[in-house]
């Protein structure tokens, strides 16, 4: 079936089948959030007339606009009506976010699938059931009942609801931004490979991140990622590997979690970029904002000495080198570093370098043709009475005046003290952990989708 996705992610009007007054309701948390939308959004609740001040209607077929989604929170019995209703009102799109059947055995499976014959006939298609709903930043719309994410480039496509409304609690208080949010549920008809060409077509998706449990289609979804892990780079976090937490797949969304070793491989070969946790996977996602590298050879800047030690051994760890910095780079370093200084990769500034000192070791780098990717660590921030951004500053000075583009990836390990430094080379699309960890995951990440990318070729 053709379909435009644009139907979810960029509705023009919504109903709410099951909008609700009482605030223990999912139906009111989504009406709520969905208030703040610019589109036409309208209310559905038999019993009320009005939710929140806006008028309410007694079914989807008493409103007068046409509708493009159809966001069904009402209890299980009423579904099947609600889906037949938005069918005849001419709805392109529903979310049900109501749970109860596939994942509750065979009986909850064939309701689920007598949904989705009913909705095809009508030409509709159907996220969930038992999903979280969606999200698209860039529009302020929040078709969920969960608080909205920030804005940011990575789109997160979860099958688990509460699992994915977690993770994006994680990255509103992380201050890591999404383009869009998907919660697939049972994927009873809209599913990974569905959402997986869309967005390798969406330009506000630099990254897509996957969390999933098992696939009901496994040759196609294989297929897609072949086709488009080469186009945009495809995290994925794989839920029930082993024995106990693939038992816990089926009663969770009523998924066949597989045999989990060729699942794993299936991910490999379709060039998915694996990851082994939650920060591993965001900060991997995060990390596509910046040019991919020509080579594997890294250059560290540092001003504490430990930390070049731990992120030199990590990157050896994930299949990276250490560049050999060339002998006019180390000979211009040597001009402006104290004698103490260690001027071979990693440089280590020592702790009183200043913004500036960030400024000229990061021209040296960006003109040094053996480092493909430079990472920035700040340990110590505030040294001697520097400002809490001069050393982002500085990086980011040298990142505009130069004419040569590399990735480079920030580490500012301080806590609170590194917040604004943060914050001011994330709005210069610098990304910037606070882990060794993190940004030797995230450098690697980069590095993989530069072996598989057609940009790079």
């Amino acid at each position: 079936m053709n379909f435009d996705y644009r139907y979810f992610f960029e509705p023009k009007s919504i109903a709410v089948i099951g909008a609700s007054n009482n605030e223990t309701k999912l139906g009111h948390q989504v009406f709520k959030n969905l208030l703040s939308y610019k589109g036409k959004v309208f209310p559905v609740n038999v019993k009320e007339e009005s939710i929140m001040g806006v008028k309410a209607y007694k079914t989807i077929k008493d409103i007068q606009d046409e509708i493009d989604l159809s966001v069904i929170v009402v209890p299980k019995p009423a579904v099947k009506q609600a889906v037949i209703e938005s069918g005849e009102k001419g709805a392109k799109g529903i979310i049900i976010i109501t749970a109860g059947f596939g994942e509750t055995g065979e009986r909850g499976k064939e309701e689920e699938r007598e949904l989705v014959r009913v909705a095809h006939d009508y030409g509709m298609r159907v996220i969930g059931p038992n999903c979280v709903g969606v999200m698209n930043t860039k529009i302020d719309l929040n078709a969920t009942f969960i608080e909205k994410a920030k804005k940011g480039s990575v789109t997160f496509i979860s099958q688990s609801g509460a699992l994915g409304g977690g993770i994006v609690y994680k990255t509103i208080k992380e201050n890591i931004g999404f383009a869009k949010f998907v919660s697939v549920g049972n994927m009873s008809d809209v599913d990974f490979s569905d959402l997986i060409e869309y967005f390798s077509r969406d330009p506000d998706t630099a990254s897509i991140l996957l969390y999933l449990e098992g696939v009901k289609s496994g040759k196609r979804f294989l297929e897609v990622l072949k086709e488009h892990s080469k186009e945009k780079p495809i995290i994925a976090l794989k839920g029930g590997i082993y024995s106990t937490g693939a038992r816990a797949v089926s009663s969770h969304t009523g998924s066949i979690a597989g045999n989990a070793e060729i699942f794993m491989t299936a991910l490999k070969q379709g060039g998915a970029i694996k990851a082994k946790t939650i920060d591993e996977a965001l900060s991997m996602a995060r990390s596509f904002t910046q040019p991919l590298p020509k080579g594997k050879r890294v250059g560290v800047i540092t001003n504490a000495g430990g930390a070049g030690v731990l992120i030199s051994d990590l990157i050896e760890e994930n299949g990276l080198e250490m560049s050999k910095l060339k002998d006019e780079t180390i000979s211009y370093l040597s001009s402006f570093l104290p004698p103490m200084a260690s001027l071979k990769n990693p440089i280590d500034m020592i702790a009183s370098a200043t913004g500036n000192d960030y400024y000229r070791a990061t021209k040296a780098l960006l003109k040094d043709d053996d480092v493909d990717i430079i990472i920035e660590s700040c340990v110590v921030p505030t040294f001697g009475g520097m400002t809490r951004t001069e050393h982002a500053e500085g990086i980011v000075k040298a990142i505009n005046e130069s004419e040569v583009k590399k990735p480079i990836l920030a580490m500012f390990m301080a806590g609170d003290i590194s917040e604004d430094a943060k914050r001011f080379l994330e709005s210069n699309g610098i990304p910037t952990y606070e882990r060794p960890e993190d940004v030797v995951s995230a450098t690697r990440a980069l590095y993989s989708f530069s072996l598989i990318s057609s940009k790079n070729r």
